[in-house]
């Protein structure tokens, strides 16, 4: 794996890497030097899940693939090491790292190398937390991974985007029920004893209406989960809710016991927001400048 190009955004908070594997294809890494220092990992080269509010899945080229394959543990951990490896050591030393791996791909459907990739890079840089995000595809797998022995703070989250299977099929067309995902999710919250969030990303007139709200509220009012309401990037057609919706959700689900967090992305600039990073591809050497 290796860089060939990186974007810096307006704001210089958020590098956007472009690398490319030895078979020549290229996947993106989001770079957010914050309050931490904060990874978006990409697990896969392309995506299966097909996702309406996510390009990754989108082709880029005249091949029309959505997916290529998944990513090796190893081309994981270099994704990293390269990214890591322009901040200054001292820098590295004075701030958390978290690896997010929230980027191109669904973790649990590349389980084997994703959790190979963490053993890895927690051994590596001791000194930073890892936090998975699923479309709860594999139930039985986020049972297990409340099982795996990771020497560091793992957290997950669930994007969940509906509060039905109707909704969220057309949202998420491959990501499976509902309740089995919630459950699973309540399972590993309980085994690890850590806080797990679900995140709702509002799609202007799809999602948004007081409706989804309480039937938000029904479906999580017994589950210990904080919902994380996510703004939409804007992609296809699709167009972000607006201010007056994120107040409606936030008052109904907290009259109701049910936690919120808002969450905006960074880096939308450079389209190195949540649900902006895709393969590329640039010619048949793939080859681009720095």
């Amino acid at each position: 794996m290796k860089i060939i190009k990186y974007i810096k955004s307006k704001d210089g908070h958020t590098v956007k890497f472009l690398q490319q594997t030895k078979d020549g294809h290229i996947i993106e890494t989001g770079y957010y030097n914050l309050d931490e220092h904060i990874l978006c990992i990409s697990t896969q080269i392309g995506c299966r899940m097909s996702c309406i509010c996510c390009a990754t899945a989108l082709p880029v080229d005249t091949s029309k693939k959505s997916f290529i394959r998944n990513l090796t543990a190893n081309e994981i951990v270099s994704e990293v090491k390269n990214t890591l490896r322009p901040i200054n050591k001292k820098d590295l030393k004075s701030k958390k790292i978290l690896f997010s791996y929230f980027g191109m791909g669904e973790p649990f459907l590349n389980y084997k190398n994703v959790i190979k990739s963490v053993k890895i890079l927690t051994r590596l840089f001791p000194n930073s937390r890892i936090t998975l995000c699923t479309t709860g595809i594999k139930p039985d797998l986020i049972k297990k991974l409340a099982h795996e022995k990771i020497n560091t703070l793992l957290k997950l989250q669930l994007s969940l985007q509906a509060p039905t299977d109707i909704l969220r099929k057309k949202i998420l067309p491959r990501a499976g029920k509902i309740k089995p995902a919630l459950d699973a999710l309540k399972y590993f919250s309980l085994t690890r004893k850590t806080p797990t969030k679900v995140v709702y990303v509002l799609i202007k007139n799809i999602n948004d209406s007081k409706k989804c709200a309480l039937q938000l509220v029904k479906l999580l009012k017994k589950y210990p989960f904080t919902v994380k309401l996510s703004n939409l990037n804007e992609i296809r057609n699709l167009k972000p809710s607006g201010e007056e919706k994120f107040k409606m959700f936030e008052k109904i689900l907290s009259s109701n016991g049910i936690r919120t967090c808002r969450f905006v992305s960074d880096g939308t600039d450079i389209n190195a927001g949540c649900g902006q990073l895709r393969r590329h591809f640039y010619g048949e050497q793939c080859s681009l400048k720095t």
